[in-house]
């Protein structure tokens, strides 16, 4: 299915894939509803523009995919290759009733061109919007890596996760302009500023005279050059609640400690049983719109109490494994500039492995592998891949396996 041009009527894409030539925009009153399980792929650097209703309603077995075409030639910069231009949302009206993107997948989107706002949504003086169970990774933008809203608008993005996004300037994951954007139950790791300026202060939510209202989310193990530590630029504590967020902020029911993601370098961001995070979300949930489940289908709620952050873990417990036959040391320095050390103990004599992932999960270099014996051993990275190119700033993984033993993985902030 080919489209573009404007949506004067209501109109159904339903189709496995549904290629975009050129600009759409949806003119008011008409709804432009995406059926679930639908592909809609960029063939340029174009927009989908709201001024109606937009339906993509998917689920957790058949999602939409809003993508680009050329997606290899996407970088995180000023460039518009292999990027499409985002959904935009520009004094919608809102009597044509709510516009949902639920169980969607928003990825290689770009706001670097006109105003230069949000990579993947932008909303301005419009507030009926529902983002729920969505998944926003590889956007980039000037302003808000993946959403921006301003001139008081106050969308929901309910149970999203935010990763891999990068803002040129504010906001690598959502920039908030004289808006109230509402961020219920989501998790935010991986997300980069790239504005090369240790003195801009800016993090993952940026905000500029509004008020982000942030509940119940995860902000943690995301990259920026300022030089003071912190997630969260100017958003006001009694609006941020029940969140776990780096470096902290105060405001009821915040915590500042390690969320213990299950696997970040594999892309698995749900807190492992013994997280603090599990139970510890808002009590009250009545008006928070939470989905039945979460973005991995598991029940939202699987304990006492709706737990941070987008995901439940499988299995409630406060007990954490024993992990005696293999450590993995925090590497050192850490953050690094160039080069670091990590150091392992083995309880036995094993065949070992050590690689280095990046955010996605990809392997970036092999740094040892082997037969070890039991005890302390060092291997040094120095900040190279497999070919010997230097890597970008950002996080990275460090997974350890070792025969009978089992695995063990360690963060890495690569700073340039």
């Amino acid at each position: 299915m080919t489209v573009a041009g404007d949506i004067a009527m209501d109109t159904v894409w339903d189709a496995d894939t549904v290629r975009v030539t050129g600009d759409i925009a949806v003119l008011h009153p008409a709804t432009l509803t995406v059926a679930a399980g639908a592909r809609v792929v960029f063939e340029d650097h174009n927009t989908l523009t709201v001024h109606g209703r937009l339906l993509a309603i998917g689920t957790s077995c058949d999602p939409i995919l809003f993508t680009a075409d050329e997606p290899g030639a996407y970088a995180a910069d000023s460039t518009t290759a292999g990027s499409w231009g985002g959904i935009r949302f520009p004094w919608t009206r809102a009597d044509t009733g709510e516009s949902r993107l639920e169980w969607c997948t928003l990825e290689h989107a770009k706001g670097v061109t006109g105003d230069a706002l949000g990579g993947a949504i932008t909303v301005a003086g419009f507030s009926n919007l529902l983002v729920r169970n969505s998944v926003f990774r590889s956007n980039t933008a000037v302003y808000g890596g993946a959403v921006a809203c301003t001139h008081q608008a106050s969308p929901w993005f309910v149970n999203c996760r935010f990763e891999g996004n990068t803002t040129l300037w504010h906001g690598s994951a959502v920039y908030a302009e004289y808006g109230w954007p509402r961020l219920v139950a989501c998790t935010f790791a991986g997300n980069v500023v790239d504005n090369g300026n240790q003195y801009e202060r800016t993090g993952v939510i940026h905000n500029h005279i509004g008020k982000p209202i942030t509940t119940g989310s995860v902000i943690w193990d995301n990259v920026s050059p300022y030089y003071l530590p912190g997630e969260v630029v100017e958003c006001k504590p009694f609006y941020t609640t029940y969140s776990c967020i780096e470096e902290g902020l105060e405001g009821t029911g915040n915590i500042d400690t390690d969320p213990l993601y299950a696997g970040l370098a594999f892309g698995d961001l749900s807190p492992v049983p013994w997280s603090p995070c599990v139970d510890a979300g808002p009590p009250d949930t009545a008006l928070l719109r939470l989905p039945a489940t979460d973005l991995s289908g598991a029940p939202r709620v699987a304990g006492d109490r709706v737990d941070m952050g987008c995901y439940e873990p499988a299995v409630v417990t406060g007990i954490a494994p024993e992990t005696t036959a293999l450590a993995l040391a925090p590497p050192s320095p850490n953050p690094s500039r160039d080069e670091c050390t990590l150091s392992f103990t083995l309880a036995a004599d094993a065949d070992v492995e050590l690689t280095l992932h990046d955010v996605a999960g990809r392997r970036v270099r092999v740094l040892g592998n082997g037969r070890r014996t039991a005890g302390g051993h060092s291997i040094r990275w120095d900040g190279r891949n497999e070919s010997g190119d230097r890597v970008a700033a950002g996080i990275y993984f460090a997974r350890l396996s070792a025969e009978g033993l089992g695995t063990a993985c360690g963060k890495i902030v690569l700073i340039r």
